[in-house]
């Protein structure tokens, strides 16, 4: 006669956590609805910023040089605006959790904290790169089409600049959800990335103060702005793209210390 002998794992394996997390982002209706929205969104400030470039260039002020404009900008120029929708879309993958008391449920199943923070960057880079990807697209193809004759569709600088949105954007939505872990709730989490990602590198970017443009180009969304453009004042690309993974690294770090320190 045999004995059946059951194996139990006293602790769950990251692929486990992996697999719970990726049930868990496309089981909630806000994360379809986010990506509605947003893509939605990228068609109709693509068709604008395509409108405007027609406009401009067949009504050129006195002495403007004009010529046809590169698809990509149009996509670089919406992810400007829909950045904020692409952070809340990866800090609710956190703060939800909180606010409905699951997290709780979360670091039972996965006692190593370090796992659950690693598990949710691990599902959500690569659905972070390919939604980057799809907005880029949408608003390029929309602000090529409306811009007409004066879109210039060449493929290798409109698969560069589709391919450094989704890069940013997954840096910036990993960076929202590092702090998250950090701030816990919604509201304050995406006023944190709201102010880091967007209205602070506007802000003082603009500013004809020296030391505050240096300040916008140190945050995170005015590292990313020099990342997308191209600008080398007051950064290079290379250099701000350091400054934008250090900032992503920095908030994962710190959310990993504050989930492994505090009580959920």
């Amino acid at each position: 006669m045999t004995t059946a002998t059951l194996t139990l794992r006293s602790t769950p394996r990251l692929s486990d956590a992996v697999r719970s997390e990726w049930t868990k982002l496309w089981t909630v209706r806000s994360s379809w609805l986010n990506i509605a929205s947003a893509l939605l969104l990228a068609s109709l400030l693509g068709l604008q910023f395509g409108l405007g470039t027609a406009y401009d260039n067949d009504h050129p002020e006195p002495g403007r040089a004009v010529g046809p404009e590169a698809v990509g900008g149009f996509g670089i120029s919406a992810t400007l605006i829909l950045q904020v929708i692409v952070a809340a879309f990866a800090l609710l993958t956190v703060t939800s959790e909180y606010a409905t008391g699951s997290i709780r449920s979360t670091v039972q199943w996965t006692p190593v904290r370090r796992n659950v923070v690693l598990a949710k960057a691990v599902v959500l880079t690569p659905v972070l790169f390919v939604y980057g990807v799809l907005l880029a697209t949408v608003a390029a193809v929309a602000g090529g089409l409306m811009a007409g004759s004066w879109a210039d569709w060449e493929l290798q600088p409109l698969v560069t600049d589709v391919l450094s949105v989704a890069f940013y954007l997954t840096a910036a939505g990993l960076f929202s959800a590092g702090i998250a872990w950090v701030v816990r709730s919604t509201a304050g989490t995406l006023t944190a990335a709201f102010l880091l990602l967007m209205v602070l590198p506007l802000m003082l970017g603009q500013s004809g103060l020296r030391v505050l443009v240096w300040i916008a180009a140190l945050l995170p969304g005015g590292a990313g702005q020099n990342y997308l453009s191209g600008s080398t004042d007051p950064l290079s690309p290379t250099v701000s793209l350091l400054v934008l993974l250090a900032w992503t690294a920095a908030a994962l770090v710190a959310g990993t210390q504050a989930l492994s320190r505090r009580d959920a």
